[in-house]
């Protein structure tokens, strides 16, 4: 009885020191689609999905499609790259038609494997300093240089391809990167790249950006974070005209989102400034009522909104002054002002309404009867805490609501409240 006990306690403790064994060896594969910008939504992408990555120590394969954007993030997102290769391995592929632009080729030649499909391309990745000097540019340049040179190095690239890369703004297709040893291999599907891998038996975790990470690449440009910040303020000061507290509600969420875009990039603290500014003159307007003071305070938000555009992150996806920022700042430029316009029209119809003064202030003022009103009899009923002496063409009886229709030598003229 005690060796048949003692063979269960042997049998049971070799399970439970299998099942860690058994666990470790057994992985997925991570993929990151990565079809967006390079931006402030996508480096927190990153981070999470590599985060768990490396928690499950789990390979991780990015599938690749993205103009470019902006340095910084693009730098963030390598780094986060670099730490998470010490753990697991990382592989990118370009699927055939598809691109690793600009930023993007900063975060692709930072994998430990590259795979490209025919028609796809990979750069250019000069970085560009949108109202920066000749020196302040070939500065940027020269530092992206070095990082995508120390790159290269960790990974093998071709060192020559990846200077002109980043010097001479030049792009490589998939056949012409794979010749030079710029990448590692190509492939026309997402299973190629698999096999070659040693992955195909492997369970895949996709991943793609979650709501907030959108709402943050959408953000970050810095004229929507512009244009939402003045909208919010016109919003809230015709709301205190109209008395809605709709619109109230809706300017606050503009604000907020408005400066939480102006924080998830990187400007000039002037900027700031001339919006802050702005929104005051605006706001004076409650006071002027001329409608200039909103004018004004239009002005300096929009030209908070170009310093904060011209001075925005280092970029290598090509200028940031696009023709949907255009659109923004027109849109800004014509509607606003009209807005200014309407804001004078209420304010003037408001201060030309002649003010009822006595006992005609009643009219058009709902009350309670205090006494019954018979057809052709007075009664009495209360409007506005006082008791007035009224009559009706409809019998009315004590305590139902009434509104005032006219008022003369001392009677009012009332019926039922509808």
């Amino acid at each position: 009885m005690k060796l048949a006990l003692v063979m269960v306690l042997l049998l049971a403790l070799l399970v439970v020191f299998s099942i860690p064994s058994a666990h470790a060896n057994t992985h997925s594969l991570v993929i990151i689609n990565f079809s967006y910008p390079v931006d402030s939504g996508a480096q927190d992408y990153f981070q999470s999905v590599l985060s768990y990555a490396v928690s499950h120590n789990d390979p991780v394969i990015i599938v690749m499609n993205t103009p470019g954007g902006y340095l910084t993030n693009a730098f963030a997102i390598v780094n986060y790259t670099i730490a998470a290769e010490k753990t697991i391995n990382i592989t990118t592929y370009v699927p055939s038609g598809d691109m690793a632009a600009s930023a993007g080729s900063y975060i692709a030649l930072s994998s430990n494997y590259v795979y490209m499909g025919n028609s796809s391309f990979i750069g250019p990745s000069k970085p560009y300093i949108i109202g920066g000097s000749a020196l302040e540019e070939q500065h940027v340049t020269n530092a992206s240089y070095s990082f995508m040179e120390s790159l290269a190095q960790t990974h093998g690239w071709n060192q020559s391809a990846v200077y002109q890369m980043v010097e001479n703004n030049v792009a490589y297709t998939a056949q012409n990167a794979s010749r030079i040893g710029l990448v590692s291999g190509l492939s026309d599907s997402l299973a190629g790249v698999l096999q070659q891998r040693g992955y195909q038996n492997l369970p895949q975790i996709q991943f793609y950006e979650n709501d907030v990470q959108q709402l943050e690449s959408f953000l970050s440009n810095s004229t929507v974070a512009d244009f939402l910040i003045l909208i919010g303020a016109v919003a809230i000061l015709l709301d205190i005209f109209h008395g809605s507290i709709a619109l109230s509600v809706a300017g606050i969420v503009a604000l907020a989102l408005g400066f939480w875009g102006v924080t998830l990039v990187s400007f000039q603290p002037i900027a700031v400034l001339l919006m802050v500014l702005g929104i005051a003159l605006i706001f004076l307007e409650i006071k002027l009522g001329h409608g200039l003071a909103m004018v004004a305070g239009v002005i300096l938000v929009i030209a908070g909104g170009l310093i904060l555009l011209i001075g925005v992150s280092y970029s290598a996806k090509g200028p940031i002054i696009t023709g949907s920022n255009y659109a923004l700042i027109a849109l800004e430029a014509t509607v606003l002002p009209i807005g200014a316009l309407y804001l004078i029209g209420i304010r003037k119809a408001a201060l030309s309404k002649p003010a009822r003064v006595g006992p005609q202030i009643i009219v058009g003022k709902k009350g309670k009867a205090i006494t019954d009103i018979e057809p052709g009899k007075k009664g009495v009923v209360n409007v506005l805490s006082e008791e007035w002496s009224a009559t009706s063409s409809e019998a009315i009886m004590k305590g139902e609501e009434i509104e005032v229709l006219s008022y003369s030598e001392g009677l009012a003229t009332v019926k039922k409240s509808s």
